[in-house]
């Protein structure tokens, strides 16, 4: 593995060149803003009126329906969410692509699941930031960046790695450094990480631990911290210097414990739901099943989010927060 850094581009291609960047949520507005500091020409397409549209014009932009943002555009950056992306493209962008316009993805999603059909003889581009778009934004500012995976999967120019690489400079990640992958490997990665761990392994873990401590009588609130609060803490730690640091830096009790139970958590069982997890990402099925409740309205995500803001663990949380909120305000 290579990190590709500022020495490995020599000269910006996207030098007195336009961008334009459809969508202004998560991604769109620090990729905008950070393209508009490094110097380059900005256009912002935008739902005229939407949040979107309304929050490009309060930073200084004049947000254009993305038709016309594309139309103007030597580089198109599709950041609007995945679910939206192939019928923005087939109804708004597709046509008004000029000929030889590069196109930025954030997210190998909707190419590599084949949500998107894209005309020849466009450069397509991923320049993924592994980080949400604020934390691009606050890394930008302070004069660091955010590391990203980056990728090319057509080179209609002959110049797609150039423009890859002065598009992540732009936005700052290569001041941190980028990792050369490919969209189908970032895509299927990325969706795994995300519902094996970061966001529905970990926290079905959490309430699972809090239900089995308040089932036992244990005190909610108590049940909060030992199996959520805390969690930032082993987190950050091993962020610093992985597993091995964590372990060094936490009480030996706890060292041996989490030796004695972890694998009776992951379990050959659960080993084998991960392999099923991945088997359903690889083979497309997770990604249609997504489009397909995205096309109906999300009435089935909307429920299950409805639902778990009733889980007793949200109520302690909320009492935990405020306990300790106020006694911070508290000290001198």
């Amino acid at each position: 593995m290579k990190v590709l850094t500022g020495s490995d581009l020599p000269r910006n291609t996207l030098a007195g060149r336009t961008v334009a960047v459809l969508g202004f949520g998560n991604q769109g507005h620090a990729h905008a803003l950070n393209l508009r500091d490094s110097g380059a020409t900005v256009v912002v397409g935008a739902r005229p009126g939407g949040r979107g549209w309304n929050a490009a014009a309060a930073e200084g932009f004049t947000p254009m329906a993305p038709a016309a943002a594309v139309s103007q555009a030597d580089v198109v950056a599709v950041l609007v969410p995945d679910e939206a992306q192939g019928a923005l493209f087939e109804s708004l962008v597709a046509q008004s692509l000029r000929p030889g316009a590069a196109l930025v993805f954030a997210h190998g999603f909707s190419v590599a699941f084949g949500a998107i059909r894209i005309p020849a003889g466009h450069d397509v581009i991923l320049v993924a930031p592994k980080g949400q778009g604020h934390f691009l934004r606050k890394m930008f500012v302070a004069g660091r960046g955010l590391p990203a995976l980056v990728a090319v999967e057509t080179d209609a120019s002959g110049n797609a790695r150039d423009t890859m690489l002065s598009y992540a400079a732009l936005i700052g990640c290569l001041r941190a450094g980028v990792i050369e992958t490919s969209f189908r490997e970032e895509a299927v990665t990325d969706l795994f990480g995300e519902q094996a761990v970061l966001c529905g392994g970990v926290p079905e873990l959490v309430k699972a631990a809090f239900d089995t401590l308040v089932a036992r009588g244990y005190a909610p609130e108590v049940a909060y911290i030992e199996c959520l609060h805390e969690l930032k803490i082993i987190v950050d730690l091993m962020f610093e210097g992985g597993m091995q640091h964590m372990r060094e830096r936490i009480s030996r009790t706890a060292a041996w414990g989490s030796y004695q139970s972890g694998p009776r958590v992951v379990s050959p069982e659960t080993r084998a739901a991960l392999a099923g997890i991945l088997d359903d990402i690889e083979s497309g099925r997770f990604a249609h099943g997504w489009m397909e409740e995205a096309r109906t309205g999300q009435a089935q995500l909307n429920e299950r989010m409805r639902e778990e803001s009733f889980h007793e663990i949200e109520r302690a949380g909320q009492a935990v927060r405020a306990l300790l909120d106020s006694t911070r305000k508290e000290k001198p």
